[in-house]
């Protein structure tokens, strides 16, 4: 029998929050779907973590890679899956227990191509809801503008459009997800967007790296795409992987230096 729905996630150092999400998965009412897991090399016990859901979860598979790539592990993980869906979500991502049913109503009501969902962080802060209002909003702005973008923590593709522009693009180490829905939207595939909350996304990079911070890298994100319509292709401090959230932070140089050596980076890789 075919399967319906292929959930890919990329790995690096997540034992800590990978089970939490397969949990939410094994949980799902819907369960026509399988789980790709693309490892890269992590260091801690992911790898255990994902092999003991084996039983829990319709199918699992799990993928191992040399070296950390989200484009790459992403595509891998396509290229394994058998369903006429995908769908990429990050391991520090809930999947609520009715989200997969309600994305499969969303595709018989509006046969879309590409969507996303509204979502909630995984604390109930004002300041947590506040920042969680201002993405969704930013998708919705974003779509208004003519520049449709979202978040690769949670977005399903029809398989035969991924494969139509050739997937991520793995010279991408921030930003592929935008990189991604920009070259869809230029073949006729809309970014559509199920305006109910389907999962709980973690803020762990603002409460590690100080909110107004990481607000800041994002806002230059978002800036580079609604005046040239792309994002750079890396950011400097950010860090994939879920390691460094439970370690110590080094002393950072002064804040003089970072913004120079980032604003440099950032034009070169907006206008290059």
């Amino acid at each position: 029998m075919a399967i319906r729905y292929s959930i890919i996630i990329p790995t690096l150092n997540e034992e800590k929050f990978l089970p939490k999400l397969l949990r939410s998965l094994a949980a799902q009412t819907l369960r026509d779907f399988e789980v790709i897991v693309v490892d890269a090399a992590s260091r801690d016990k992911t790898l255990t973590a994902a092999q003991s859901w084996k039983g829990a979860l319709p199918r699992l598979t799990v993928l191992s890679m040399e070296h950390p790539n989200i484009s790459t592990q992403r595509n891998a993980g396509a290229e394994a899956a058998e369903g006429s869906w995908l769908i990429f979500i990050d391991a520090d991502s809930i999947l609520l227990p009715y989200a997969l049913a309600r994305a499969d109503a969303f595709i018989q009501e509006k046969k879309p191509g590409l969507f996303t969902s509204w979502f909630r962080s995984d604390t109930e802060t004002p300041s947590d809801a506040l920042i969680t209002l201002l993405f969704d909003m930013m998708i919705e702005s974003a779509i208004l503008l003519h520049r449709p973008t979202t978040q690769g923590t949670f977005m399903a593709v029809e398989k035969k459009a991924f494969l139509s522009v050739h997937g991520f693009d793995q010279k991408h180490f921030f930003g592929e997800d935008h990189d991604l829905v920009t070259r869809l939207t230029k073949k006729g595939i809309k970014l559509h967007v199920i305006r109910e909350t389907l999962y709980v996304y973690s803020l762990r990079r603002l409460r590690y790296q100080k909110t107004l911070k990481t607000l800041q890298s994002y806002a230059r994100s978002v800036f580079s795409v609604l005046l040239t319509n792309k994002t750079p292709r890396s950011m400097p401090g950010y860090i994939m992987g879920g390691a460094p959230y439970s370690e110590k932070k080094k002393r950072q140089p002064s804040v003089t230096k970072q913004f120079s050596r980032k604003f440099r980076a950032f034009m070169r890789d907006v206008f290059e």
